[in-house]
């Protein structure tokens, strides 16, 4: 797995999320009631009947769910609202940081509710132990699930597609969009990944080339690459130069030339996109080098 692509889309639906956060809360809640994990029936001295027990261990999902509720919305508003989708590797500190930050709310409940005299910081690795063990499952479960319903709702819509026309159905890279958003997140310009040939950046400004039919147009927007690096980059439109984007489906000719290494794209007109060194491994990954 390549952990510098940014997530499926499938993680970030908000019915996804709503399922996630439902079902790790009551698969928690069964678990705990269940095995009782690392001693919990004696977290309070002199142990606990089973309505308290229950009571205590709902108390502790609530404080967790609702932690966990308000972390996923904030991702969700970021990745879907924003349009500001993130790595895989940053998807996984996500998650250990929910993880964190709910070990942190049971071991200030332990000692303030039920005035344990440890430490804080044994308190925390311990709660940090039983909260990742609890949670591992449900959390991979879903991601497991997620990935599958995926799967199976695209091969569903090209058997749909297949029985109306009786054709196969247009793959996701002849339907994908390339969107570019003005600092206010307004769209300025949505064009056809297939027809997208490079982005040439200067000072706050974009240039967009594009094929339009039998030739080249272009479009220039206000924006920078660190705006929009991450998603390009999710679309096979990768860094090549400080000043240029390519998108790897029209890179036809990677060459030595006097001045540096170029690429050649399949476009209208013929166009050289220079490669400066910081960016040639990208490039390189393309001719499978």
């Amino acid at each position: 797995m390549d952990f510098s692509k940014a997530i499926p889309k499938y993680l970030a639906e908000k019915g996804n999320q709503i399922w996630l956060v439902l079902f790790t809360a009551a698969f928690s809640l069964i678990f705990i009631n269940l095995f009782e994990p690392y001693g919990s029936r004696d977290w309070i001295r002199g142990g606990m009947s089973d309505t308290k027990y229950f009571l205590l261990s709902s108390l502790l999902v609530l404080i967790g769910m609702v932690i966990v509720s308000i972390s996923r919305v904030i991702f969700y508003h970021r990745c879907v609202k924003l349009r500001r989708p993130i790595a895989i590797w940053a998807y996984l500190l996500w998650i250990i940081a929910e993880l964190v930050a709910i070990s942190f709310a049971f071991s200030i409940l332990e000692i303030f509710f039920f005035h344990d005299a440890r430490e804080f910081s044994v308190l925390l690795k311990i709660s940090l132990r039983n909260t990742a063990c609890i949670l591992f499952l449900p959390y991979a479960f879903s991601w497991l699930y997620f990935s599958w319903r995926d799967k199976d709702r695209r091969l569903k819509a090209i058997s749909d597609y297949r029985a109306v026309h009786g054709k196969p159905a247009p793959t996701e890279q002849d339907k994908q969009m390339v969107n570019f958003f003005d600092a206010k997140g307004e769209l300025k310009l949505a064009i056809n990944v297939n027809d997208l040939l490079y982005i040439k950046g200067a000072d706050n400004y974009l240039t967009v080339h594009y094929r339009d039919g039998q030739k080249t147009s272009s479009s220039m927007i206000r924006g920078t690459f660190k705006s929009i690096e991450d998603d390009m980059r999710s679309n096979g439109i990768i860094r090549c130069h400080r000043s240029y984007m390519v998108n790897r489906r029209h890179v036809r000719i990677f060459e030595k030339s006097k001045d540096g290494f170029v690429v050649k794209l399949d476009s209208p007109t013929p166009v050289s996109i220079p490669v400066s060194k910081n960016y040639s491994q990208d490039v390189f990954e393309l001719f499978g080098q």
